[in-house]
């Protein structure tokens, strides 16, 4: 995969790969709330031009994320531009709270965690099917 385009925050990345898969990093300790959200998809939605596109999570074991920002995330708002959601944990902690994020906040598009970013993509593009030629 091929870097095209890359969006930079004081606690993000969000990277175009591809013109169908953005790739979002968080790290650092800046805890992430509804703003820095809706930052990265108002990114999201600028890479991708407007079109859904597959999402591939990844948190550093420093990142936060409070309660507004996970249920905006899960929102028809937060997930405007997104066809699946693939979140990659490191640790057990980032596992229990990602699956919590799924069992209480229950995104409205597919959403699933995952080890490797190798198993992310590939139930990511299994997606593909989803996404409507622009």
């Amino acid at each position: 995969m091929q870097l095209i385009q890359e969006i930079k925050f004081s606690h993000s990345k969000v990277q175009l790969y591809e013109p169908k898969l953005v790739r979002i990093e968080i790290s650092g300790s800046t805890p992430i709330g509804k703003k820095e959200a809706k930052e990265m998809n108002d990114a999201l939605g600028g890479l991708s031009k407007g079109k859904e596109i597959l999402v591939l999570m990844l948190a550093d074991e420093m990142a936060q994320f409070d309660k507004e920002a996970m249920n905006f995330s899960a929102s028809d708002e937060g997930m405007l531009y997104t066809i699946g959601d693939a979140l990659i944990v490191k640790s057990t902690s980032q596992r229990i709270v990602a699956n919590l994020y799924l069992k209480l906040n229950k995104p409205k598009k597919p959403s699933k965690v995952f080890n490797s970013e190798k198993d992310a993509l590939k139930w990511l593009f299994s997606l593909e099917k989803n996404i409507v030629p622009a």
